[in-house]
């Protein structure tokens, strides 16, 4: 019984690094996102995320190397709250979808005609902060301008970027949209493997004890 215990404190410590380790790769990643504009809050949900992720496992962990039913007891729970939210959170998503998409397509609308008319060369709107750093230029292209202003040219060439806002802004959101739900996928597995770990491993420190008690009969 000691040998099984042994092993699934090996295997609970095993995945809860790996869990972990996922909370700080999680928290780099909205690090590097809250750097882009326009997506700060977008970045500070991100590190939330990953740091309640690590924070989670780390508690687990030490659970586990303690070898605390109870603490291992609490951690499943915890990780039971974090799957149910994360599903509920991920089911929403994909039942507005096209909901959401609709919705940012006429964001870039209002984006586009709030800019100031007529544009200059040195348009410092939204929208120019998004040619710049999508490297394009107006809504479907430089021929929406009279004249094409700074921000349509490439920083590092300076040569003048012929595809359209519009298009590239959806399509990043589109790549975002299945990288979040490739990483959703993966922190569920992690969570679910970690929870079964650490079930098993409460259920076998429990019994260890209660055979020690008998046997010291």
């Amino acid at each position: 019984m000691a040998c099984s215990t042994n092993v699934s404190k090996g295997f609970a410590l095993f995945w809860d690094i790996i869990l972990a380790l996922f909370g700080l790769v999680l928290i780099g990643l909205g690090v590097h996102i809250y750097k882009i504009e326009h997506f700060e809050v977008d970045g500070y949900v991100i590190i939330a995320v990953g740091a309640v992720v690590a924070l989670t496992a780390l508690f687990g962990a030490l659970g586990a190397a303690r070898e605390s039913s109870a603490a291992s007891k609490v951690f499943v729970v915890i990780l039971i709250i974090l799957v149910v939210l994360e599903v509920l959170v991920v089911a929403f998503l994909w039942v507005f979808q096209t909901s959401l998409l609709i919705n940012l397509d006429k964001t870039f609308d209002d984006l586009w005609n709030d800019q100031p008319v007529p544009i200059k060369p040195g348009n410092q709107s939204q929208i120019a902060s998004l040619e710049r750093w999508l490297d394009c230029c107006g809504n479907v292209g430089p021929s929406d301008y009279i004249l094409p202003p700074n921000s349509c040219y490439n920083g590092e060439s300076d040569k003048l970027n012929l595809e359209g806002c519009r298009q590239k802004f959806l399509d990043v959101i589109a790549d975002s949209w299945t990288t979040f739900n490739l990483v959703s996928l993966v922190l569920l597995g992690l969570e679910i493997i970690c929870a079964l770990l650490a079930y098993v491993l409460a259920n076998s420190i429990v019994n260890r004890w209660r055979r020690s008690k008998y046997y010291q009969k």
